[in-house]
């Protein structure tokens, strides 16, 4: 009993260690002296940090440290560096994202005020290279604006599903929300047409409007944000596909 006690105690310990201080300046550190920020606290701090500053960086030789610009480099370059603590295999994938390799395009290495050592918070970091105005048109899709919205949908790294989808299919991702459509049928009614409540497939049939693809959700609907109501891709949506009744 007095052993599982004193497990438990470490334990108690340790955890305080990881969330109970958000700061890299407990311990002594002469780099702290002049790299001042590290003191500060932060929502998310590097874990490699505790290691000491010598994991990751080096001296250059032949170069005086910090009289000399350029005395201290990376361990090895990026992304390496990283994958030596980052498994190298869930940044691979059929599909990446642009970034994947350029870490330190959207986290900070050491620090950060944000969650995930990220620059800016999601989805504003994603709009430094989406056009944010794509994701802010008059009916906006709920999940857009909940935090952290675009990780719902979309890998941030890499994976094997086209446009980095979280689900194999846009089907499948549009349905793990939208039970009702599961069946492959979604009721499409227009009474101003005399159709009533068709029920109009959303899958296994070929896009009317470009039948080298299937169609999906999206043909008719804008995944993100859209100038017409119920997100629909633009004003008449039926005469896209239903040109005899217009």
């Amino acid at each position: 009993m007095k052993k599982k006690s004193l497990y438990l105690i470490a334990i108690v310990f340790i955890a305080l260690g990881f969330f109970g201080t958000r700061t890299y300046a407990a311990e002594k550190n002469p780099c702290l002296e002049c790299h001042t920020k590290f003191r500060e606290p932060a929502k998310s701090v590097h874990a490699i940090l505790a290691a000491g500053c010598q994991t990751c960086h080096k001296p250059v030789e032949g170069k005086k440290h910090p009289e000399q610009k350029g005395s201290i480099t990376l361990a090895q370059p990026l992304p390496g560096l990283c994958f030596e603590c980052h498994k190298k295999e869930k940044f691979e994938g059929k599909y990446g994202h642009t970034n994947v390799g350029m870490c330190l395009f959207c986290h900070n290495p050491h620090v950060s005020k944000y969650g995930n050592l990220l620059k800016e918070d999601v989805p504003d970091i994603c709009y430094s290279c989406h056009g944010k105005a794509q994701f802010t048109k008059k009916y906006v899709h709920p999940i857009v604006v909940i935090p952290n919205g675009c990780l719902l949908c979309h890998d941030p790294h890499a994976n094997n599903n086209q446009n980095l989808l979280l689900q194999p299919t846009i089907f499948d991702l549009c349905t793990s929300c939208h039970s009702e459509q599961r069946n492959g049928m979604h009721i499409s009614g227009n009474e101003n047409l005399g159709i009533g409540e068709n029920i109009h497939p959303v899958k296994g049939v070929p896009d009317p409007s470009n039948p080298s693809k299937e169609l999906t959700c999206i043909s008719c609907h804008n995944p993100h944000s859209s100038d017409f109501i119920k997100l629909f891709v633009q004003k008449k949506l039926c005469i896209r596909c239903h040109k005899e009744l217009f």
